[in-house]
């Protein structure tokens, strides 16, 4: 199935005739003649065209989609100002609109034809790739609107073998780069291989990191040109990606004990890393690409991780004490505690949400806790979630009007921020067995649980402050992970099992329908899908990472 070639820029056809008026009586009124109209009411279409297009701004992506079916002016005018594109796009919070837009923008024209081309017709993909499309600023739209609704319209899926990346002991962490051109993994087996992606759409090694002992996770940084590793070797490694495409290692961060994490600000230059010798050491990139340390954090005891929030001015730390502490950078350089949070279990997450402004630790201790970034830069403890288990994870949506808690009492609660700035329960999902995660969709609309009882459950926002069930995947064993792709369209699962990842895909009606099955002979321990929603990636008991390329096809089992 293809989608038929659109033609954005296509001339209107001129607007619906307006009834002539009739010629209106006369009545004299004080002492001037003055005309009266009747039986006359305006309409919208006696509006000028550029108030149609300014009243169409403001309707949200579903009312537009409608608008297109009322008549041919308003479906032109809907396509000449890509409205639907335009609010399909915005639906998405800034740091996703620029993820979405840079992983377009570093592919060349033909890397966008072979994005495009196993789900659309030749048309399609010259007016899309075409170049002078690609210097409107609104470019990104109309491409991945585009790419969605053609994987939408696809039944099912076939999935062709890109990559098979073989390590010597279990892989520990594999993840796509936010531009989707490179892939690293890190292992027990004390390596870091680094993959880059191909025209042809196979993946080759670019290179191999070494360490002195396991390599618990590489993370990438923001613009996909920098990666960190973290060791039990009690070492953190810096790469950098050469103008030709070589990976180098840059500086090695040196701890006391094993390296917990290290992860990257959101904005590249800086670096973070916990150790279990008690310390936080924060580095940052200065002139000539160098990384200097710029301060070290002392908060009492071993640190399980520690992360930047969205603006970089604060760090979570999580210790091992039960504790959660709060960092921020003065104006004079240095890091001061804000807040320590305390729980009376052990600490199991501590999430910042998108803007930064609140924070949400999850405890053994069967709460999960909020915390709020005040006026003047403090912090606060606000609301408290109780369940009647372990309170595994957190999550707040993209906007942070929702937060969603997963708990070992079978249950998650979503709670939705209020005008005054509390927080309230408004939907409990009920599974059978624990909830070990919960994600929403980038654009917020909607929820997908995973859970011990073999099912992964999507949930829809139909209004404001009611949560829908939409479907129940199943499986044979407990679910990993579920998580969203890029553009919310797809959900990938997998479970330990039946040794298989499902793909389930978004439709036009807003059903959720199967769209393919990858079958694999050992446990599967996650699965992950790329941001140009392209490839999906897991990792498997057999030490192997495997990347397959989504295509338009009949189900494969």
């Amino acid at each position: 199935m293809h989608f038929t070639n659109r033609n954005f820029d296509a001339p209107l056809p001129p607007a619906p005739k307006i009834p002539r008026l009739l010629e209106a009586p006369t009545v004299v009124s004080l002492g001037r003649e003055v005309s009266v109209q009747e039986k006359v009411e305006p309409t919208f279409f006696h509006l000028a065209e550029e108030t149609h297009v300014k009243i169409i701004r403001y309707l949200d992506f579903r009312s537009i989609h409608c608008l297109t079916k009322v008549c041919t002016y308003l479906r032109y005018l809907v396509k000449k100002n890509r409205a639907l594109e335009r609010t399909w796009y915005q639906r998405f919070p800034s740091p996703s609109r620029y993820q979405l837009k840079t992983t377009i923008m570093t592919k060349d024209n033909q890397q966008l034809r072979g994005w495009l081309k196993p789900f659309a017709n030749g048309n399609t993909v010259k007016s899309l790739v075409f170049q002078e499309n690609r210097k409107c600023i609104y470019f990104p739209a109309p491409f991945l609107f585009t790419n969605s609704k053609l994987m939408s319209q696809c039944k099912k899926f076939n999935l062709e073998i890109t990559a098979k990346i073989t390590h010597l002991d279990d892989v520990n962490t594999a993840i796509f780069s936010p531009d989707s051109r490179h892939l690293v993994t890190a292992s027990m087996d004390n390596t870091v291989k680094i993959c880059r992606h191909r025209a042809n759409g196979f993946w080759i090694p670019r290179a191999t990191i070494s360490h002195n002992n396991s390599v618990s996770s590489a993370t990438f940084s923001a613009d996909s040109r920098h990666i960190v590793t973290a060791s039990l070797d009690f070492t953190a490694k810096i790469c950098v990606q050469a103008d030709d495409g070589s990976w180098q290692e840059k500086s090695t961060i040196i701890h006391g004990r094993h390296v917990n994490s290290a992860t990257f600000s959101d904005d590249g230059k800086h670096v973070v890393t916990a150790s279990d010798d008690c310390t936080v050491q924060i580095h940052g990139q200065g002139d000539g690409g160098s990384w200097e340390r710029e301060a070290i954090i002392y908060p009492g005891g071993p640190v399980k991780s520690a992360s930047f929030s969205p603006d970089g001015r604060d760090v979570v730390i999580v210790g091992k004490n039960n504790m959660v502490s709060i960092y921020s950078r003065e104006d004079n350089g240095l890091w001061k505690q804000k807040i320590a949070i305390t729980h009376e279990g052990r600490i199991t997450s501590a999430t910042f949400s998108a803007n930064g402004h609140h924070l949400v630790t999850t405890s053994e201790d069967h709460t999960a806790k909020i915390s709020d970034l005040q006026k003047d830069g403090s912090w606060q403890e606000i609301a408290t979630i109780s369940h009647e288990g372990a309170v595994y994870s957190a999550a707040f949506s993209a906007d942070g009007h929702h937060l969603v808690t997963t708990s070992e009492d079978h249950t998650a609660k979503i709670s939705a921020l209020q005008d005054d700035g509390s927080w309230k329960e408004i939907a409990t999902i009920y599974h059978e067995g624990a909830v070990y995660s919960a994600n929403f969709s980038t654009d917020g609309r909607h929820l997908v649980t995973a859970s011990e009882d073999g099912t992964a459950k999507i949930y829809g926002l139909e209004a404001p402050e009611r949560w829908v069930e939409k479907t129940t995947i199943t499986h044979k064993g407990c679910v990993q992970s579920a998580v969203f792709s890029a553009d919310g369209c797809l959900v990938v699962t997998n479970a330990l099992g039946d040794k298989i990842v499902k793909i389930y895909g978004l439709g036009a009606d807003g059903s959720w329908v199967k769209k393919a099955i990858i079958s694999h002979k050992r446990v599967v321990r996650s699965a992950t899908i790329s941001a140009d929603v392209r490839y999906v990636l897991t990792i498997s008991d057999d030490n192997k990472v495997r990347v397959f390329k989504l295509m338009e096809g009949r189900l494969m089992v």
